[in-house]
Formats: structure tokens, C-alpha cells, sequence
């Protein structure tokens, strides 16, 4: 096959320089000449035959020069043609010169709740749990939750327990690589404030100016609620007075710590500054204020804050309400009460069961049960269920009248209802069932239930059956429910030294006494008093002065009731030397004899008809101040009788009915056998006199006449 020959192209066009573009070139008519044949050329169709047809791969230039619509000089195709590709880069080569070129940075991911939670319950070590912890929250957009202090807060008291101080604390913190700054000390005062432990707060306090910060309004404001809470009032007033920058907050809490401690006078000084500075107090401290000034505050001054509240817009809440009829009732303005009742009611504020209390027990104490009827039907209607408190105040009420079947009733309403009996319920029953001689039921009713006793309750049950003449169920009782579960305090150890001296168990009764007053020197004189009240009964009445004289020299605490106890074991043992030197012992000591003491020497000293002892010991009265009362009378009327001073006794029983004194039954039955006397009161039809209890020998109680 044949090729057809072209003719070639001059060397001058294939040399000559590209223009540049935009500038128009002038070509030689030979120039346009050989362009116009070229174009010819190859405008022609070549014959199948003569010319190979090849992909486009191998012609690049011609398959170019076809798509376009202007046709460009051939010395620049030509110059085009002798080009070659760059050649691809190596896959390494591209990917090290990728990685070379700066990325987009994505943000740290920042620890979750979670996370610090299981790694502060996990480490072993709870310094760097600590660390850890603050190193949270300096993360950039973290905040650690409530809960997370919580986790933190057994290994940081573990840690601040063994460095003993904070500065410790701090270096520890600091050789742990923690940077110590004001967010440091702002996270670890919430932690151990949060933890209750209070000095730890205030010595981090103090070294917060040591490291050289300065404390804001939030450390000033843990400072003194810390302080508040300890009971340091004077500190925390100091305190405040140091803090120029007080907020909203400083005032919040001081008027709720003083709300709680009762301190009338501080909340109203509060107060009233707060509202100078310009900040008016939430609800819920407008409540606390109402409910401290209805307790310890004044009438006037209640209804003044009641007027600030509404002039001030706020709504009155069914607290303030509650608060307004319980101080109405504790004057016993009952109607007052009802008619604030009725305005509660129209405001739209519903009572509660707390509301209906102090009128109840209003009512009750002013014996006006029909009211009581209408308010406890009023809160049946209002669909206000009784709580347990209430159910307390009606059994009080039925054991104060004697109705001890009603009160039973009530305590087994309770029993059947949802309600848990409480401390309160369990001793008036306790009372109940001894007024009522019922103390068989004591052991099903409550011996055998799963009430959970506290120790007023414990103390109640023993005390009942101690009275009540159960001294082994006593002890029994003591040692199932008191020895192993809880604490015994002074009444505890009353009742069982009151059990064991009625069992007659002396000996064990003195040793547990020495027990209770080596582990406890600062013991209730009610323990005292016990243990010589036992003895007496039990007639060791030289083992009580002993006891007693053995505590005069430990100087433990002592009172007119003690000496008084053992001045009536004397003179029951006819040992009236003894008790005269007891008795000038009591007042050498410092301990004024009372109207009982008094009463137990007159009838010591009128046994023994010694007139001039008794006018020596009336005078002693007169100049002490000591008033008679009408076991005196009878005392003194008993023996002028005996001494056949007829017309003595009966003057003397004259100035005793003067002063509104009634004379016992043994006083005027002696005085009308021996002289012809007949007594008659002039309020009375009846010749008959009631005992005033000055006849019974076994009443030390009272502590006179027996």
C-alpha cells in the first residue's frame, strides 16, 4: 500500500516564536500563502487506502485541531505536538506531601459525668482522685454535677482526715502536679462544705488570702452559713460585717439559720436590712419569717408583717395562712381563728391538715367539743385526711379528761389505718394504759408489734411499767429493746434503777448507779434522785446519806429534791439528829430549801412534839420567803392539836381558811373529838373535808407530809 507524499513544511514557519496573545500578527502574503494550502491539506478527505486511520490516542493534535472553530497558526500546533505529560506523582510521595499540609483540628472531646464518677469511685489513691477531679474542671465548657461531688466526697474526707490540715491538703495538690488558683479553692470549699465538714471549710478559707486570693461573694457566703450552722452567731455577725460585697444570697441565708434557731430579734434586724439594700425576699423566706415571728414574735407585729405582704403584692401562701391561726389559738382567740379560717378558705388557699391542728387543739383545751365535731367533719369534706400528729393531740385530750376508752379507740383507729405510730403516740398510750389499770394490753399492744421504738418511747413504756408495778417486765424490756439497740439517757437509767430497787435488788441497783456516773460524771440529777429514792423505799436510809454525802464530794450535780429525799428517810428511821445536820449541810452548801424540804421538817420535827424547834423552823420560813401551803397547815394544826393547844389550832386553821386553804380530814376530825369543834366549810353543805394527800405516808412525789 502506498502513501501520499506531502510536501513539507519551511523550517522558517516551524522556528518562529509564538505571539503573544491579544496582540494581532501581521503575516507575509507568503506566509498566508502556505497557511491557505496547509488548510487545504488537510481539509481534504485522505483516501482509506493511502492513509492509516489511528485512534485518537495516537493523534492527539489532529483530533484537536477538528474541535476547534478557529484554527490556529501551525507552528504553535507543532509546538504543542512535541509536548509530553508530566508523568504521575508516587502514591508515598503524594501521601507524604498531603500529610504535609495543615488539617482541620477537631475539639477535644470533654469527660462526661460518668466517666469521673467511675474513675473517682475506682483509683486507688485518693489524692490523685482529687487531682483528677479538679483537673475536670478546668476542662474548657465542663461543669461537674451535684452527683459527682458525691462520688468524690468519702476519698476527700479520707484525704483530709489523714493531712490533718488544709495548707497540707494544698501541697499535696501541689506535688501532684495540681496548680493551685482561685478555681481550686472555689471547688474544694464546695466539696467539703457539701460533705459537712465544716472545719476543713474554714481553714481552706483561711489560707485562701495566704496563697494570696482574694475571696469572693461565693467562699464569704459558705463561710457563713458554715459558721451559722455551727452555732457561732457572734462569728458569723463579725464576719458579715467584714464583707463588703453581700448579695441576695448572704441574706438569704442568715434569715434561714435564724428563722431556725427561733432568734426573733436577728430576723427582724435581717430583714429589715435587707429590704434598705433593696432585695425583697423569696417566698419561701417570707415563710420562714412568718413562721418564726408567729412563735416567737409579737401579735402587732405579725399582723405588720401580714400587711407588708400584701401592700408588697406577694400572695399569701397556705404556710402564712397556717402560721396567722396558730398564733390566734396560742392566745385562745378561738373565733378569731375560725373567722381567719374563713378568709383562707376565700382566697383560694386550701387548708391543710397542719391548719386545722392548732384549732383543734384550741377547742379541745377550751372543752368545746362540738367545735371540734364541725372541724373535723370540715376536713372530711375537704377531702383532708388527719395525720398522725393529730391523732396525738385527741388521744392527749381523752387521757388528760379521764376518757381512756376514747383514747384507745383513737390509738386503734391508728393501728388500722396507714398511719406509723410515733414517740408521742407510743407514750400516751403508755400513760393510758397505766391510768387506766390496763396494762395487760401494754404487751400486745405494743411489746408485740414491730413498731420501731426511739428512745422517748422506750423511756415512756419503761417509766409505765415501773409505776405501774412491773419492775421484771421493766428490766425485761430494758434489756431486749434499750441495752442493744439504743443509747440510754438519764430517764432511761431512772426507770431502771426504779425497777431494781422495787425488785429489791439494792446491791445491783448501787453498782449500776456507780457504773452510770463513772462513764457519765456529768449525769441528770434525775439519775441521783433515783438511786436515793430506791433506797428510802427499801429503807436504807444510811446507805442513801451515804450516796449522798459521796456526791457532795465529787461535787456532782445535785438539788433540793435529793436532799429532800434523804431528810425523809431519816426521819422515817427516827434518825433526827442525822437529819438536822443533813439540813443545815444542805443550806451551808448553797442549796435553798423549798416549800416540800420545808414540809418534811415540820412533820419530822412535830413527830417529835418539839415546839420550839417547829417556831424556830417557821420563822426560818418567814425570813426565807418560803411560802406555806396547806400541808403546812395541816402539819402545824396537827400537832397544836395533839399538844392540846385547842384554841391555837383553831385560829390557825381560821388564817388557813382566810387564805383559801382547805384542812385535811385528820386535822378536823382531831380537832372536833378533842375539843367539840365543828368544822364546816363556807362553800361546802357538807361537814366533810377532802384530803389534800397529806395523809398518805408513801407519797414522795410530793415529797411533804409522809
Amino acid at each position: 500500500m502506498g502513501y501520499r507524499r506531502l510536501k513539507p513544511i519551511p523550517n522558517s514557519l516551524v522556528l518562529q516564536p509564538s505571539r503573544p496573545a491579544g496582540r494581532r500578527h501581521r503575516r507575509s502574503p507568503k506566509e498566508r500563502r502556505c497557511e491557505a494550502a496547509n488548510r487545504r491539506r488537510l481539509s481534504a478527505a485522505p483516501s482509506p487506502s493511502l492513509v492509516p486511520s489511528f485512534p485518537p490516542a495516537y493523534c492527539p493534535r489532529l483530533q484537536c485541531q477538528r474541535r476547534r472553530l478557529r484554527t490556529r497558526p501551525l507552528a504553535s500546533m507543532l509546538h504543542a505536538a512535541r509536548r509530553r505529560r508530566t508523568p504521575s506523582l508516587p502514591a508515598a510521595l503524594a501521601a507524604a506531601f498531603f500529610a504535609s499540609k495543615p488539617q482541620p483540628q477537631t475539639p477535644p472531646q470533654l469527660p462526661t459525668p460518668k466517666l469521673v464518677e467511675a474513675v473517682v469511685s475506682r483509683c486507688p489513691s485518693d489524692g490523685l482522685a482529687l487531682s483528677f477531679f479538679l483537673w475536670c474542671a478546668r476542662r474548657p465548657g465542663y461543669f461537674h454535677p451535684p452527683s459527682s461531688f458525691d462520688h468524690l466526697l468519702p476519698a476527700a474526707s479520707r484525704l483530709a482526715s489523714r493531712l490533718g490540715t488544709a495548707h497540707a491538703l494544698l501541697l499535696e495538690l501541689q506535688g501532684l502536679g495540681c496548680p493551685i488558683k482561685p478555681q481550686t479553692f472555689l471547688l474544694l470549699l464546695r466539696l467539703y462544705w457539701r460533705g459537712g465538714l465544716y472545719p476543713t471549710v474554714l481553714d481552706l478559707f483561711d489560707q485562701m488570702s495566704l496563697w494570696g486570693f482574694q475571696p469572693n461573694a461565693f467562699a464569704c457566703n459558705v463561710v457563713v452559713d458554715v459558721l451559722l450552722r455551727t452555732g457561732h452567731f457572734d462569728a458569723a455577725r463579725r464576719a458579715l460585717q467584714h464583707y463588703p460585697a453581700r448579695n441576695y444570697l448572704t441574706y438569704a441565708i442568715v434569715l434561714t439559720h435564724l428563722c431556725k434557731a427561733g432568734s426573733w430579734s436577728g430576723v427582724r434586724s435581717c430583714f429589715i436590712e435587707m429590704l434598705q439594700l433593696g432585695f425583697f425576699p423569696s417566698t419561701a423566706s417570707l415563710t420562714a419569717v412568718f413562721a418564726c415571728c408567729s412563735k416567737a414574735g409579737t401579735m402587732s407585729e405579725l399582723l405588720q408583717l401580714l400587711s407588708f405582704t400584701l401592700v408588697s403584692g406577694c400572695k399569701l401562701t397556705s404556710s402564712m395562712w397556717t402560721c396567722l391561726i396558730a398564733r390566734l389559738c396560742h392566745e385562745g382567740r378561738l373565733e378569731e381563728a375560725c373567722s381567719m379560717l374563713a378568709k383562707m378558705v376565700d382566697s383560694g388557699s386550701s387548708p391543710s391538715v397542719v391548719t386545722y391542728t392548732p384549732l383543734v387543739r384550741g377547742f379541745l383545751r377550751a372543752g368545746r367539743h362540738e367545735k371540734v365535731s364541725e372541724l373535723l367533719g370540715s376536713m372530711e369534706s375537704a377531702c383532708c385526711s388527719p395525720d398522725i400528729v393529730l391523732y396525738n393531740v385527741l388521744m392527749d385530750s381523752m387521757s388528760k379528761e379521764s376518757k381512756y376508752d376514747e383514747a384507745l379507740d383513737i390509738y386503734m383507729h391508728i393501728h388500722g389505718s396507714q398511719l406509723k405510730p410515733d414517740a408521742y403516740t407510743l407514750s400516751t398510750l403508755a400513760r393510758v394504759l397505766q391510768c387506766s389499770q390496763n396494762m395487760g394490753l401494754l404487751h400486745r399492744l405494743i411489746l408485740r408489734s414491730d413498731i420501731s421504738f426511739d428512745l422517748v418511747a422506750c423511756n415512756s413504756v419503761l417509766s409505765a411499767l415501773c409505776k405501774s408495778g412491773f419492775p421484771s417486765k421493766a428490766i425485761q424490756f430494758y434489756i431486749d429493746r434499750i441495752d442493744t439497740c439504743i443509747s440510754p439517757d438519764s430517764y432511761t437509767y431512772v426507770g431502771l434503777l426504779d425497777s431494781l430497787c422495787q425488785l429489791g435488788r439494792v446491791r445491783r441497783a448501787i453498782n449500776v448507779y456507780h457504773n452510770i456516773i463513772a462513764s457519765d460524771p456529768e449525769s441528770n440529777t434525775y439519775v441521783h434522785a433515783a438511786i436515793l429514792r430506791g433506797l428510802v423505799r427499801q429503807g436504807q436510809s444510811l446507805a442513801a446519806l451515804r450516796i449522798l454525802r459521796e456526791a457532795v464530794r465529787e461535787n456532782y450535780a445535785l438539788d433540793s429534791v435529793c436532799y429532800t429525799i434523804v431528810l425523809h428517810g431519816l426521819f422515817c428511821g427516827r434518825l433526827v439528829e442525822e437529819a438536822c445536820g443533813l439540813f443545815d449541810q444542805m443550806k451551808q452548801s448553797g442549796i435553798a430549801p423549798n416549800t416540800c424540804t420545808y414540809n418534811v421538817m415540820l412533820r419530822g420535827l412535830c413527830r417529835t412534839r418539839d415546839l420550839n424547834a417547829v417556831k424556830q423552823l417557821l420563822t426560818e420560813m418567814e425570813f426565807s420567803d418560803v411560802k406555806m401551803d396547806s400541808i403546812s397547815f395541816n402539819t402545824v394544826a396537827v400537832l397544836l392539836v395533839k399538844s392540846r393547844h385547842f384554841g391555837s389550832a383553831a385560829a390557825w386553821i381560821s388564817d388557813m381558811l382566810s387564805l383559801g386553804m382547805k384542812p385535811s380530814t385528820i386535822t378536823c376530825s382531831l380537832l372536833s373529838q378533842s375539843a367539840g369543834y365543828r368544822f364546816v366549810l363556807e362553800d361546802n353543805t357538807t361537814p366533810s373535808v377532802d384530803s389534800d394527800g397529806s395523809d398518805s405516808s408513801s407519797d414522795l412525789l410530793v415529797c411533804s407530809a409522809s
